[in-house]
């Protein structure tokens, strides 16, 4: 103990330090510094006034222990592998979630041969190959994490030379391997009754498949699968009706979603409503909203949505956003695409708000 009863922590190993600066580089691939400048700034740490400033105290801060592994630990679980995602999006059925239990799913996790990766700390993992790296059940929820290597290399100008031989010059250019984790990941939260399924892998990869089916295979162990499935969220719906609920209307009611672009499907044609800037709603120019205002709340049924493209408004509210999050909705391949890296809590708040317009009239 320290000389006022606080307890004093050893210093870092040389291991620690190593494992800690190489999964600070990671971070700050694939989150940015947003994300890692709020740890510091949580942990009182400096964190400067440009780039090289930044990453020099937080090299500072790792070495001399006032930035521990147990700090990034907990940090992690909150921002990485959030956002900058594709989601599929599931309701739990009152059946499904009487099935869903702490005891029972550690039994299911223990006869599918899984019990090692209960409850696994996974945070300086880095396999090569897609890897379930654990399986939790805390706070009423339910979290499978795959955890992957997504290696990349960043300029290092400074290493840059020039060799002659001969009569010819050649310029040397430098890169710095930096490794970055992909992270699947599945959710199913008890007291909301929704479930997620995240994929960061692209769509058009064909590792965004068997991401999916590897994780429908162990979820398929824990639980009723094809229950859970029956239960997706139409995403079609949830698109028409996002998109309905929030044209300024006379009550002078404040959107907290704009639409910068909507389809309304039926049959074989559609009409898209679209602004130019991403930043903008497509209703902000009054003739267009005056349209869009023809399609009535009782004629939506005759339409399903489309790709729609929405942007989320912060908002002042307890429990809000606090920044405006741009998100892609799918109609046709039934998911979300979350364009932005996000913390879990904004993730989780705007899924709810998406599972709460699945059905007309209905509004977050």
């Amino acid at each position: 103990m320290g000389p006022l009863g606080e307890e004093v922590r050893a210093a870092p190993t040389e291991s620690e330090i190593a494992n800690l600066k190489r999964l600070a580089a990671g971070i700050i691939k694939s989150q940015g510094n947003r994300f890692v400048k709020e740890l510091l700034r949580n942990k009182d740490i400096r964190i400067g006034e440009n780039k090289n400033d930044f990453e020099r105290n937080l090299t500072e801060a790792i070495q001399t222990g006032a930035l521990r592994l147990d700090d990034v630990k907990n940090w992690l679980k909150d921002v990485e592998g959030w956002g900058n995602q594709h989601v599929y999006l599931y309701k739990i059925s009152t059946t499904l979630r009487k099935d869903l239990t702490k005891p029972k799913i550690r039994a299911r996790v223990e006869s599918a041969g899984l019990k090692e990766l209960w409850d696994k700390e996974t945070v300086l993992e880095f396999p090569d190959e897609p890897q379930l790296s654990s399986i939790a059940f805390d706070d009423l929820a339910l979290r499978l994490l795959w955890q992957e290597s997504s290696p990349g290399w960043t300029a290092e100008p400074e290493k840059n030379y020039e060799k002659e031989e001969g009569l010819d010059m050649y310029e040397y250019r430098a890169y710095r391997k930096i490794e970055t984790r992909a992270i699947t990941r599945f959710e199913a939260h008890l007291d909301t009754g929704i479930a997620g399924l995240f994929i960061a892998n692209p769509i058009q990869d064909e590792e965004h498949q068997k991401a999916f089916n590897k994780a429908k295979r162990v979820i398929g162990l824990l639980m009723n699968f094809q229950s859970l499935e029956r239960a997706q969220v139409d995403i079609s719906a949830v698109s028409r009706n996002l998109d309905q609920g929030n044209i300024p209307n006379s009550n002078n009611q404040v959107p907290e979603v704009k639409a910068q672009r909507s389809r309304l499907a039926s049959g074989g044609a559609y009409v898209e409503f679209a602004a130019n800037s991403k930043d903008k709603a497509y209703w902000e120019e009054p003739a267009i909203q005056n349209v869009r205002k023809a399609v009535k709340t009782q004629q939506l049924k005759a339409f399903h949505g489309g790709d729609g493209v929405f942007n989320f408004q912060a908002s002042s509210d307890p429990g809000g956003l606090t920044r405006t999050l741009r998100v892609q909705l799918y109609g046709d391949g039934n998911r979300v695409r979350l364009w932005a890296q996000m913390n879990a809590d904004e993730v989780w708040t705007i899924l709810a708000k998406l599972c709460r317009y699945e059905t007309v009239g209905r509004q977050a």
